[in-house]
């Protein structure tokens, strides 16, 4: 679903104020479909995966997948990027230029979550870490939606305990409260392949402290859609969608609700990751 411009036009209709978001979302994954279909990932044990995963480890780790490729189409997200923002452009374009040769291994750093120390360099007030953060995991997404897609079958998802993801080890960026049969069930989102996962009611998916009782939360008088779950332990909060009718994926659903966000930010509260 919203794979087509009508899609997406049908919801600019029903929120004209969310428009650039849309617009930016379809830009950006006609891009990342095309650049999906050419990614060529290597064979993988379907045993190898499964004990990984029954071993607490993100899989992607010592994959032997290939990124070099990637810091070419980064260029490509990097201009979808410029159509949408109000940064200065010639400021941010400068300091692309600067970064690109160290580019290839800024992605291998986020994407095995090594210490990022490249990253770090070239982070400036020409190119703040929300915006290479924003353009790093975009680059990324259509290699790790793709191995996601080709592993998943292989780990049992209702088995992985922990709150990072089980196929790449990021932690996720919103979390979702599904009607099941049994009651709701809640799920997590990886805020970089997107990977869905069930979760416990009551654990943080941060420093996974369970609570006693149901997750601490911030309701909104006037929302009906969102909740914040938050952990007195560690001060972390994460994003909760309560009612999905329209279906939308799980980038469009963060993007639209920036003000949730920055309720429970003045709250004191901090944001682990974002779609």
């Amino acid at each position: 679903m919203f794979d087509s411009r009508d899609d997406i036009d049908k919801l600019k209709n029903e929120n004209e104020h969310l428009s650039a978001y849309y617009d930016m979302y379809f830009a950006l994954r006609e891009q990342q479909d095309i650049c999906k279909e050419s990614v060529q990932l290597p064979s993988f044990n379907d045993d190898e995966i499964k004990q990984k995963a029954l071993e607490g480890g993100s899989v992607i780790e010592n994959s032997g997948i290939d990124l070099s490729g990637l810091p070419e189409f980064f260029m490509e997200i990097f201009k979808v990027y410029a159509q949408f923002t109000t940064h200065n452009y010639d400021e941010v374009l400068a300091a692309v230029e600067r970064l690109k040769p160290d580019l290839a291994e800024i992605l291998e750093e986020f994407l095995f979550l090594k210490e990022n120390v490249k990253m770090q360099a070239h982070i400036s007030d020409s190119l703040p870490a929300e915006i290479l953060v924003f353009l790093i995991k975009n680059t990324l997404t259509p290699l790790v939606e793709k191995y996601s897609e080709c592993v998943l079958p292989s780990i049992d998802l209702d088995s992985w305990e922990n709150g990072c993801c089980p196929v790449c080890g990021h932690p996720p960026g919103l979390a979702e409260l599904r009607k099941t049969p049994s009651g709701r069930q809640r799920y997590m989102f990886c805020s970089l392949c997107h990977t869905s996962w069930p979760f416990q009611r009551l654990k943080c998916p941060f420093c996974e402290k369970v609570e006693e009782k149901e997750t601490e939360y911030l309701s909104f008088p006037d929302e009906k859609n969102y909740r914040v779950d938050i952990c007195n332990s560690c001060n972390s909060f994460i994003k909760t969608v309560i009612n999905n009718s329209a279906e939308l994926p799980p980038v469009l659903l963060d993007w639209s609700s920036q003000y949730v966000d920055d309720s429970a930010i003045q709250k004191g509260y901090k944001r682990v990751a974002s779609m």
